[in-house]
This record gives C-alpha cells, sequence and structure tokens, in this order.
C-alpha cells in the first residue's frame, strides 16, 4: 500500500506541475537550449536474482524483492551523463536467506547520429560501474556472510526514438529506448570456495569480511541492458517504465563459479530542477 500511495503521489506532483507551467522552447524534446538541462531521477521497483555462487552454495538459487534508485541525468548539445545508485534487497529460498546489492555508475552517452526528422537517435559512449553484492544465509553458520565486489568499465551504445502526436509535431510525447553496456574489463574481489568467517576469532570486522579474499582482474566480466519508455510532460518532467537484465560473473568454473542475474522492472519520475 505505501509503494503505491508513492507512485500516485509522484504521478500527481509531475501532473500538477506539468499544468502550471508553460513549455519552454515550443516543448520541443530537443530544442535550442538556453539552460542545461538536469533531472533528478527517483525511482522504485521489483526484482528478481538468479544466482549461481559456488562460494555460498553449491547449487543455483533464485530469490525476488524490491530495488530503489537515483540518478542525476544531465544533457546539454549532444552530450549526455548519468550518475546514480540503485539499491536491491532480494529475499532468498532453499536455503533462505538475504542477498542486497548496491550499483553505483556513471554513463557518458555522445548522441552521433540523427535521423527520421530528428526523432531516431544514436549514442555511444562508455560507462563505470561498481557493484557490491552481501549474501547473508544464516544456515551456513560461520559462511554465513559472503561479500562480492566488481569494478568494471564498459563501453555503452542506446538506440532512442522520439513520437510525437499532436498535429504541430512539436512535443516529442513519448521516447522509447534501448541500451546496452559491455564491461570491456573489471577487478574482482570474492571469497574463495569453502571460505569461513569466524567473528569470534578475527575480531576485526574488515577480516571478517575480505580475509581470504582473491582479486583478480576479468575481461568481459558481464552485461547489462536497459529497455524503457518515458513519457515527456509539457514542462520537461519526464515518467518513465523499464525492464533492466544486469549479469555479472567471474568466468571462472566449478568451484570458484560466480554468476549473478538482476532482473527488474522500475517506475521512475524525472524531475526538471532547471
Amino acid at each position: 500500500m505505501k509503494f503505491k500511495s508513492l507512485i500516485l503521489a509522484g504521478v500527481l506532483l509531475l501532473a500538477a506541475n506539468g499544468m502550471a507551467q508553460a513549455p519552454s522552447n515550443g516543448g520541443a524534446y530537443y530544442p535550442k537550449q538556453t539552460r542545461v538541462p538536469v533531472w533528478l531521477d527517483l525511482s522504485a521497483g521489483l526484482n528478481a536474482v538468479d544466482c549461481y555462487d559456488a562460494g555460498t552454495v553449491p547449487f543455483k538459487y533464485m530469490g525476488m524483492g524490491t530495488n530503489l534508485g537515483m540518478d542525476v541525468t544531465i544533457e546539454w548539445e549532444r552530450y549526455h551523463i548519468r550518475p546514480g545508485f540503485r539499491y536491491f534487497n532480494n529475499i532468498l529460498k532453499d536455503p533462505s536467506g538475504t542477498a542486497i546489492s548496491l550499483d553505483f555508475s556513471t554513463e557518458f552517452l555522445y548522441r552521433f547520429h540523427d535521423a527520421a526528422q530528428n526523432r531516431f537517435h544514436l549514442w555511444v559512449g562508455g560507462t563505470l560501474q561498481g557493484f557490491l553484492d552481501v549474501k547473508s544465509i544464516p544456515s551456513l553458520q560461520n559462511a554465513a556472510t559472503c561479500l562480492s565486489l566488481f569494478g568494471n568499465v564498459g563501453a555503452t551504445g542506446m538506440v532512442q526514438y522520439d513520437f510525437a502526436f499532436n498535429p504541430d509535431k512539436n512535443h516529442n510525447w513519448l521516447t522509447t529506448y534501448f541500451k546496452l553496456n559491455v564491461p570491456l574489463c573489471g577487478t574482482i574481489n570474492r571469497p574463495g570456495y569453502a571460505y569461513i568467517g569466524n567473528p569470534a576469532i578475527n575480531e576485526d570486522a574488515i577480516e571478517t569480511l575480505f580475509g581470504g579474499n582473491e582479486a583478480f582482474d576479468k575481461f568481459f566480466p558481464g552485461l547489462n541492458t536497459d529497455l524503457g519508455l518515458y513519457l515527456n510532460l509539457l514542462n520537461g518532467n519526464r515518467i518513465g517504465l523499464n525492464y533492466r537484465w544486469d549479469y555479472l560473473s567471474t568466468g571462472k568454473k566449478g568451484t570458484y563459479r560466480y554468476d549473478n542475474a538482476l532482473h527488474s522492472v522500475n517506475l521512475s519520475f524525472m524531475f526538471r530542477l532547471n
């Protein structure tokens, strides 16, 4: 009920703000800019995790939960920068436990091609990503907590199309996009197989969480995709719906295997700040 109330409040706030303000520069999606557009993007959604973490348990397991996110989007001329973070909380089953993930990223994109009356756009660039995954499975006792870290540098591309429904075609009401990020190289820090964390012996928290971890570099440690749709209000605010698939892997076999796939459906509210 709280989640539904949050969504309703966001929609009403965006709609009311859109009625109160007149569109600037004709309301077009890419008008001649006198100020650098900045949006605050708040998102929430549902997610599922599909994981094979041999350092924790020797079989595949799944879970479901919710996520929250916050991003800042800055666009000017042909450039786009978007720093932000997302928080995932999943409840695991068989074995029961929790998985908490934090995803920090900053994407840099350049719009290098426009077509179809300036409605079709191609973007290219890169993404810096830091990913933290913490699993807690009490039934594993001394190995109950497993912490994994990824730091990735990726190549990113996006295809985008704007739809204008009014007769004058001066406002792009809907924008759809597909984004692909390929991590080219990354650094990984993970527990080895059959790790043991014993707070009674290791009183230092850092030693408990990271003692005995292995660190290594990996080319192409995963893949990220994002398919979404935005409703562009007249005042510059946006309401978005998207599906993301985030996959990270150590690329190792047997007892050192780690594959983590996060599926998430999110509703976002983008507030134009200037």
